[in-house]
């Protein structure tokens, strides 16, 4: 199997969130026996992974930037990245975090500059500035591209080259739905779904694929590869991609663990039907949604003081509810008006 990757990241965002390391980088440049994949980050981690774990064949990486100010920073020894990895990642993600800051500060932004800390062709990979040459024979195209709003003129330039029968994956930044309307604007028909680490993929083992827009043999196909290569893949409606994968995912674990513990608590303890908890579970997350929307979120407290939960929620402090909603309360107390 032939990937092209188009798009090979910039590590001065992950470092300017300061929150994000090496973990899943190390973890596998350890059991594969190849350092130096310990530092790579976005598409290009992803990259070693398919090619050392995933079984497959060929990674090509498609980006201008190969072409212009593709910075390498070669001032950490792979091995004490990884050494420092088993013990506390954080007696040295400051110093690469540090030296990122003071590099960006002459290195252009994407698409003119880059920064890395290995290069694609040390591991194994082939790199080009042409989309079109990438994809021309590729079976799998994962795409890493700016904001969705950008890339329908990405696409656009190499759409007719794709091979028939192709998986189109996205990385991030534009939710499936928008991501296969691309395609379907320029006539193009093709098996769409998302290959979404759900985090920085350097630091963490996950993939999420996308269902609804590929065919079956596609999404196994990923599957098989992401669980293989990820160590951990997960198939999810395409819609809830972004409520899972992005910033708002904080939001959707909340809102899915009061779903499920109400759910339990009304129909194993107080033997409600399941309908019933569906009817009123729909009612607050609309009306939740409607004061938002109406009020907007900056201004929701004017409209909903938080102390007004406080005498009402406790009712339901029982069963599986009840294992989530003191600290909901204990929260919701700290706003009270």
């Amino acid at each position: 199997m032939k990937v092209a990757i188009l798009g090979a990241g910039c590590y001065r965002t992950h470092a300017a969130s300061g929150i994000t390391n090496f973990a899943r980088a190390c973890e596998v440049a350890e059991q594969v026996g190849k350092p130096e994949i310990s530092m790579t980050h976005s598409t290009i981690a992803m990259g070693a992974e398919l090619l050392t774990l995933g079984g497959v064949d060929e990674v090509v990486v498609s980006d201008p930037i190969f072409d212009k100010e593709f910075t390498v920073i070669d001032d950490f020894a792979y091995e004490d990245v990884m050494a420092a990895h088993k013990e506390d990642p954080e007696t040295i993600m400051p110093q690469i975090r540090e030296k990122v800051s003071e590099v960006a500060k002459d290195v252009p932004t994407p698409p003119n500059g880059a920064i890395h800390f290995t290069h694609p062709e040390d591991i194994g990979m082939e790199v080009t500035t042409d989309d079109a040459e990438a994809v021309a024979d590729a079976d799998w195209i994962m795409t890493w591209f700016p904001k969705g709003d950008m890339q329908k003129g990405i696409i656009e330039k190499f759409a007719k080259d794709i091979p028939e029968g192709a998986i189109l994956t996205h990385a991030c930044t534009i939710p499936t739905t928008m991501f296969k309307g691309i395609f379907d604007d320029l006539g193009v028909n093709v098996n769409v779904t998302s290959y979404h680490p759900g985090a920085v993929p350097e630091m963490k083992g996950q993939v999420y694929i996308a269902e609804g827009y590929a065919d079956q043999a596609s999404i196994d196909t990923l599957m098989d590869i992401g669980q293989k290569a990820r160590g951990a893949a997960y198939t999810l409606p395409a819609e809830l991609l972004g409520p899972v994968c992005d910033m708002c995912s904080a939001l959707t674990a909340i809102t899915y663990a009061g779903i499920l513990g109400y759910r339990d608590s009304v129909t194993q303890v107080l033997g409600a039907p399941a309908s019933f908890a569906q009817m009123m579970a729909k009612e607050s997350l609309e009306q939740v949604t409607a004061l938002m929307n109406n009020v907007g979120i900056d201004n929701m407290e004017d409209h909903l003081n938080p102390g007004a939960l406080l005498g009402t929620a406790d009712s339901m402090n029982f069963g599986a509810t009840g294992e989530i909603l003191p600290g909901i309360l204990d929260a919701l107390a700290k706003r009270e008006k």
